[in-house]
């Protein structure tokens, strides 16, 4: 009987705690020495927690410097099921990248910024709230840092990481009173004064190139209510387009004009809340060269 109990508690030992298989490749059961590659995530008293293609792995001991956003080569042994599982490092050895020709951030650096703007994506169970980092790529051209991560159980987020900023996909684009991180492209009307389609929002700290007229996408936090409402910018970048073929004016340009006549023709005392101009729309006619700028009820043209 004992002999039965035995090998009835080493079978539940094998089958009862697995990592669920949706975090992608086989679950880490094996106790041989064999190698894969994955990203450090976070480091703790009890070890290194490290992403990979067979989920998450908490390591007692990795034998090599390493630090959070490291791109690691391991050897593991002694693995203990769970979520995440639970492995002693045997070898391992450092196998990030270097920093491309001309790149303001190394792919460490890059994942590092991306996992610390991760802490605010939404999980349905927080006690499995783990970024997966599951995809790296340089952009030279943009000097961006294209990295892609998922918390366990939730969507992949592309989080862009650049000279210019950061540009998150999973920004909601919601009401200027929330307090989680949201993101939203609007037009400078004023110093540091954003207009969003049916918003105004200013900022302490919005990208010092930006000016009156240009098109800027924002990622902020910390939204104050108020009118107009008040934030922190994590990051914000110019996109205004390029000045369409055979234009007499760029949107810039058309805009910055705009504002002046709307300012002069429509504008009520500063203590009137409604004063600010709200740019709801704007839009090129080639065919006339013309700009249509709204402007909260005013059509202009220019």
């Amino acid at each position: 009987m004992q002999r039965f109990l035995f090998l009835f508690s080493l079978c539940l030992c094998i089958t009862g705690c697995t990592i669920p298989a949706d975090t992608g490749g086989d679950t880490l059961t094996s106790v041989n020495d064999e190698p894969f590659t994955g990203f450090v995530i976070d480091r703790t008293d009890n070890g290194s927690l490290v992403s990979h293609e067979g989920g998450l792995t908490m390591f007692s001991n990795i034998p090599v410097a390493h630090g959070v956003g490291d791109r690691l080569r391991i050897h593991y042994r002694d693995v203990l099921d769970s979520f995440p599982s639970q492995a002693d490092g045997s070898q391992a050895t450092v196998v990030s990248s270097p920093k491309p020709d001309g790149a303001t951030y190394s792919e460490k650096e890059a994942i590092q910024q991306a996992l610390e703007l991760a802490r605010a994506f939404p999980s349905s169970d927080a006690m499995s709230a783990y970024p997966f980092v599951t995809y790296t790529h340089y952009v030279k051209e943009a000097d961006v840092w294209e990295i892609t991560i998922q918390i366990y159980g939730e969507e992949e987020h592309l989080i862009e990481i650049g000279s210019n900023g950061v540009s998150m996909d999973h920004c909601e684009h919601s009401s200027l009173t929330d307090y989680s991180p949201a993101c939203f492209t609007g037009y400078v009307i004023e110093n540091r004064l954003i207009s969003t389609e049916n918003d105004l929002i200013t900022f302490t700290n919005l990208i010092r190139s930006a000016e009156i007229g240009d098109c800027v996408s924002v990622e902020h936090t910390d939204v104050k209510e108020s009118y107009p409402a008040s934030a922190t910018a994590v990051s914000s970048k110019v996109v205004s387009p390029p000045k369409p073929d055979g234009a007499t004016y760029s949107e810039k340009e058309a805009i910055q004009q705009a504002l002046l006549y709307y300012n002069e023709q429509n504008r009520q005392p500063e203590s009137d809340p409604v004063a600010f101009p709200v740019i709801h729309f704007s839009t090129y006619h080639d065919e006339t060269d013309t700009w249509i700028i709204t402007i909260n009820d005013v059509d202009i043209e220019i």
